[in-house]
């Protein structure tokens, strides 16, 4: 844990004042609602408090210094919200476990709000409060965070046999019961971050037998997707939509599982309804070009990646113009792949790391026609010496090989990712892509080999 809230375990003590210790953030557009909520942490003893009148400035001020707890405002203007601020921070990795959020609202069905999306704050607040309010929740929430210290201590390290283990002692513990929901989604989450979807899957069903919660219905959804069943997938996570209109993680998932079905339409329309209601959200904007130029929408894909960039400064845009390129190359566009790998502005190159300059290399080579062979021949060792790409990557690699006739190099690729945890993914835009050269056969060949040692592998000696 944080020197702050170890810090706060001692405030029975009376030697320290710990709401004087702890770093405060306060999130609000309001000049006069900013001045309330500094004097009610300072009403308290809070004595570290650093104000954001905006999304962008809370951004920066938290990547400049991380909190130990932030107070935001519901509603901060210019069509973004705390829950946005939230979502972001948490799906980024930004927010370490150990930091306070608290949101303040004046809506009062805020509520319903929280009871329905997957990404809550710890806490949060209906104003008008007063300043012993604020004292009191955020003493509760310390307290449930002391108790899960040892839990985000092994999260944080990757230890997910011992995390579960950890989460498992919670439960049998008397003192942990008000926390059961929260362990029991916890313990979903690290099995799939250990990559057990089977039995994460079993953890969401699990918690849906005792409470019909909208976010382990997405939960499951999302573990039902990575193990193909869409149709099932679909049908859960557009419950999620008819009983949540508002919660728009789920419109991303279906606007996934759509395009894993190649139903592209369906996908962009299906983002372009929820970027409708979050215009300021532009990490759902990239993800609707990317939907808008698998489907062929040219137009609108580099429309709103223009406006991404224009007004989202503090992202990386690197990677959506690589997937941009990716999808036209998939849909046999390759001058509109030529097209967005010219647009990618080179403060934005210049962010991609190794496998996304190698994914850019081999797109360019491919749309640079035959005297793309220098180029590829260039990248070749850097290929070759590359351990595991990530599926897209992959696919990029098998693309460009197969288009110069390097089919050594195109099964070497192929094999390390169908021989890791990315397989299924992968399968069928790899096989996609042989069948395009006339391949299947050969490339299926080579994936019965691969199960084949993997069989030989784990089966047993003597």
């Amino acid at each position: 844990m944080s020197k702050a809230l170890d810090i706060f375990s001692l405030r029975d003590t009376g030697a320290v004042n710990p709401y004087k210790e702890l770093r405060y953030l306060v999130i609000e557009d309001q000049e006069a609602s900013r001045q309330t909520l500094r004097m009610c942490i300072q009403a308290m003893g809070g004595f570290h408090v650093d104000i954001a009148p905006s999304h962008a400035e809370a951004m920066n001020r938290i990547k400049l210094r991380m909190p130990d707890v932030i107070v935001c405002d519901y509603l901060l203007g210019d069509h973004r919200t705390g829950q946005y601020l939230l979502e972001e921070l948490r799906r980024s990795g930004t927010l370490p476990d150990r930091v306070i959020f608290i949101m303040v609202t004046a809506e009062r069905g805020y509520e319903q709000v929280i009871s329905a999306v997957e990404l809550v704050p710890d806490d949060y607040i209906i104003k008008p409060f007063a300043p012993e309010l604020l004292r009191l929740r955020l003493e509760k929430v310390i307290q449930r965070k002391l108790a899960f210290s040892r839990f985000y201590k092994l999260k944080a390290a990757g230890k997910h046999d011992k995390a579960l283990d950890e989460l498992a002692a919670m439960l049998a513990e008397p003192g942990c019961s008000n926390y059961r929901f929260e362990i029991l989604r916890c313990r979903a989450e690290t099995l799939v971050n250990a990559d057990q979807i089977d039995a994460a899957t079993d953890a969401y069903q699990a918690i849906l037998s005792e409470h019909p919660f909208p976010w382990a219905k997405a939960g499951l959804a999302r573990m039902l997707t990575r193990k193909q069943e869409y149709d099932n997938a679909r049908e859960i996570v557009e419950d999620v939509i008819r009983q949540v209109p508002t919660y728009f993680e789920a419109y991303d998932l279906k606007a996934h599982i759509c395009t894993r079905q190649g139903n592209f339409e369906e996908a962009q329309e299906t983002l372009a309804t929820a970027a409708q209601r979050t215009p300021r959200n532009w990490m759902r904007k990239k993800a609707l070009s990317i939907a808008a130029s698998r489907n062929g929408d040219f137009a609108t894909a580099e429309s709103l990646m223009a406006e991404v960039v224009q007004n989202d400064s503090l992202g990386d845009h690197s990677n959506a113009y690589i997937d941009l390129a990716r999808s036209a190359m998939d849909g046999g566009h390759e001058h509109m792949a030529q097209k967005f790998l010219r647009t990618l502005p080179g403060h934005q190159e210049d962010k991609l790391d190794l496998e996304g300059r190698i994914s850019l290399e081999c797109m360019t080579a491919i749309s640079e026609g035959d005297l793309g062979q220098e180029r590829f021949d260039r990248l070749r060792p850097q290929i070759v010496h590359h351990p595991r790409f990530s599926v897209g990557a992959a696919i990029d690699v098998v693309r460009a090989a197969l288009h110069f006739s390097d089919r050594q190099l195109a099964n070497l690729t192929a094999e390390r990712i169908l021989s890791g945890p990315d397989a299924r993914q992968a399968f069928q835009e790899l096989l996609s892509i042989y069948r395009a050269k006339d391949l299947e056969s050969p490339f299926r060949d080579l994936q019965k080999e691969i199960v084949s040692r993997r069989l030989m592998a784990n089966k047993p000696n003597g």
